[in-house]
């Protein structure tokens, strides 16, 4: 028996967006999805921060940054997936701390802030509040391994087995890294 929270806890999804609503209610799973303005989200709650090609253009946006500063500092926890480290770095809040990202885009992540200190073959990395990881299915892997922290490992293997998905437990290494594949 673990004094962890029901996961549960953590199952409320809500999107929020720079541009506005895309979309409307709607269902995955037994997880209620919701988009909301910035002005609307629970700020004790986890944030979530993708990656993908709208990471370039959000990462010189100050408006963009300083709202996104504002948000990861109210949260309890901060995971970025992919190029969404690159945004975190520009917010200034990963200065000093450990942090990875795509390895395809790394020369440009790293480019961003030359005050972190990022690790090229890390699968995800786990600083303070601060979870970064280096694609999306080390996003997974980092997920997992944060319902592992909060929850569990029982309830990190349900999830997994319900997945059908090889989960990778080891942070340290990523297969796709560049310098493991050579």
């Amino acid at each position: 028996m673990t004094n962890q929270p029901a996961l549960s806890n953590f199952s409320t999804i809500r999107f929020i967006s720079a541009v506005g609503l895309t979309w409307r209610r709607c269902g995955a799973g037994h997880v209620p999805v919701s988009a909301v303005g910035p002005n609307e989200i629970d700020h004790r709650g986890i944030l979530l921060i993708p990656g993908g090609d709208g990471t370039r253009p959000l990462s010189k946006d100050r408006q963009w940054l300083d709202r996104l500063r504002d948000l990861s500092c109210e949260a309890s926890h901060v995971l970025t997936v992919c190029t969404g480290s690159a945004l975190l770095a520009a917010t200034g809040l990963l200065n000093g701390r450990r942090a990875t990202s795509n390895d395809l885009a790394f020369d440009w992540v790293t480019s961003v802030s030359d005050r972190v200190t990022w690790i090229r073959d890390a699968r995800w990395t786990v600083d303070g509040n601060f979870r970064t990881s280096s694609g999306i299915s080390a996003g997974i892997d980092m997920a997992l391994s944060f319902i592992e922290d909060m929850v569990g490992p029982d309830a990190a293997d349900r999830a997994t087995t319900e997945m059908e998905y090889v989960r990778n437990q080891d942070s340290n290494f990523d297969p796709f890294s560049r310098s493991n594949t050579h």
